[in-house]
């Protein structure tokens, strides 16, 4: 962990105070991924943060099998059990930052409609507590449909049930939800939008160190899921030496060669693996590779560029520094 800078006898960050994070948007967006990544990250940072998922409190109350009417906002029925979930939850929200310690937690939910949202945006605010909306907008359906099969559907809500039938499932909660959603307009309060998993960023009335920490990791995260390989560069004709900054030897070949063919083979087998788990096609994903501007280093990336769905990028990561300073490869896919 990071040790923090300056703090007050109680621990917290000076003149951070208390914040709480309240996620808004429809499911499959990237909210509980993106929660728990910055929870991650604040901690680190030596703020004591938690995130609460309104899910979990969901199936604790009712359990996992409730009826699909409690996802339909409009069914007044159900109106009185989403609400007990939602306070249950924003009472522990309340007892953490006020008597447990915390100083950031994160109020996981959907969130939809502006005059609840302006409920619990009071409430926080009676405890002296900053409430800081982040909204996650999605606008490609491709996205949508790739996190629903990924993801929800290993959701506890759906142990029991086969993938196709949850995609049904959980598709008809989202189309319970939209007539019910209302983007955030009040820019009297604090908020951040994300569009696209972080195509583009609306950013309002920011206050305070803690908040402006959330803004910059917020506009750096990835939300889609990624896998990254690092690898060593080929074996040069003149190891001795990186001012020489010699080409590849003939066993460096041989390992750009055999790296080459260890990574396809292995990106084709998590391809292989999530089309037969989730029913997602990820052949048509582009392989990036980064590598230093070291003669070596180049070479070893040609094997990949002569791939289809390849990009080879050099001097951009390691702009300014020698060439010698970094002789690795860093591949994304």
């Amino acid at each position: 962990m990071a040790a923090q800078l300056y703090k007050t006898h109680t621990g917290q960050l000076f003149h951070a105070g208390s914040i709480v994070i309240i996620n808004v948007g429809l499911p499959a967006r990237g909210k509980t991924h993106g929660s728990r990544s910055l929870i991650r990250y604040m901690n680190w940072l030596g703020v004591k943060s938690e995130s609460f998922h309104m899910g979990q409190y969901r199936r604790r109350l009712y359990g996992a099998d409730i009826s699909p009417d409690y996802f339909d906002l409009g069914n007044d029925t159900m109106a009185q059990a989403r609400i007990k979930a939602e306070d249950t939850c924003i009472h522990d929200i309340i007892e953490y930052l006020t008597a447990g310690g915390g100083q950031l937690a994160i109020y996981d939910a959907s969130n939809l409609r502006a005059a609840r949202r302006r409920e619990i945006y009071d409430r926080f605010e009676s405890h002296k507590i900053r409430p800081l909306f982040i909204e996650y907008i999605c606008e490609n359906d491709t996205i949508v449909e790739e996190n629903i099969r990924k993801v929800k559907i290993s959701s506890p809500d759906y142990v029991t049930m086969d993938p196709d039938s949850a995609v049904s499932d959980f598709r008809a909660r989202i189309v319970n939800m939209l007539p019910y959603y209302e983007s955030i307009d009040d820019n009297t309060q604090s908020y951040i939008k994300l569009y696209n998993v972080g195509e583009h960023f609306v950013v309002n009335n920011i206050r305070g160190y803690l908040q402006s920490r959330v803004v910059f990791y917020m506009m750096n995260l990835h939300i889609s899921d990624r896998t990254i390989y690092l690898a060593r560069s080929g074996e040069s004709s003149n190891e001795g030496s990186y001012k020489a900054d010699a080409p590849l030897s003939d066993a460096g070949h041989l390992y750009a060669y055999h790296l080459h063919d260890a990574i396809q083979r292995r990106i084709k087998e998590r391809h292989a693996h999530a089309l037969s788990k989730t029913g997602v096609d990820m052949s048509a994903r582009t392989l990036k590779v980064w590598t230093s501007t070291h003669v070596k280093s180049s070479q070893t990336a040609e094997y990949f560029a002569q791939d289809d769905n390849v990009s080879v990028r050099r001097r951009m990561l390691l702009k300014g520094l020698n060439p010698g300073v970094c002789e690795n490869l860093s591949l994304a896919e």
